[in-house]
């Protein structure tokens, strides 16, 4: 599984990246990984903040390897979409207000 390259949106930047990024940093200490995501700084558009997040395909796999249940429940007919699905509903659930979609870059790969 290659790199998911995802658009992170939203009009609070700091708070939702910082929601985002404890998020991810604790999945990945659970299963012992290193450098597996990153979120570029936003660029500033109308109110909104429009960033880059980065999750290495292995550490995709590895998440849906221990929430496959959850992952599988969320709505779309493809992987990616479900675990995008999957991903905006935990954020949700810890207070983060982004949106988060499959970029344009990853759907030409």
């Amino acid at each position: 599984m290659g790199t998911f390259i995802l658009d992170f949106q939203t009009i609070d930047f700091e708070p939702d990246a910082k929601i985002a990024v404890d998020m991810l940093s604790d999945y990945q200490r659970l299963y012992q990984l290193e450098n597996s995501f990153a979120l570029d700084p936003p660029v500033q558009s109308l109110g909104w903040s429009f960033a880059k997040m980065f999750l290495a395909g292995r550490f995709v796999e590895k998440i849906y390897a221990h929430q496959a249940y959850k992952i599988e429940a969320s709505k779309g007919k493809k992987l990616e979409d479900k675990f995008v699905a999957w991903l905006q509903k935990e954020l949700k659930n810890r207070g983060c207000s982004a949106q988060i979609k499959i970029a344009p870059e990853m759907k030409s790969i």
